[in-house]
């Protein structure tokens, strides 16, 4: 969802938004616990790598692909610094 600053979203966008990014959260958890072997079990890699693939997925805003990224590190408790979700 793209908005200029000059026009900010309508609480319906907003809420679509929202909703957007929470199905994506919990659709990203078991895909990260999946991914992980893939891995070795290195979880800053494996959130790393679907960061990196949601935002070449381009859903949504790369502000949103961080916030839905961090909000699965939380979800899964891994340890993953920030330097996993750098643009």
């Amino acid at each position: 969802m793209e908005t200029s600053l000059h026009q900010p979203a309508t609480r319906a966008e907003a809420f679509k938004a929202v909703h957007m990014c929470d199905d994506l959260v919990s659709q990203m958890v078991p895909y990260c616990q999946r991914k992980l072997a893939t891995f070795e079990g290195d979880q800053q890699a494996t959130v790393k790598a679907a960061f990196k693939g949601l935002l070449a997925k381009r859903w949504c805003s790369d502000a949103q692909c961080v916030w839905i990224m961090r909000r699965v590190v939380r979800e899964l408790q891994w340890p993953v610094g920030d330097s996993a979700l750098e643009i």
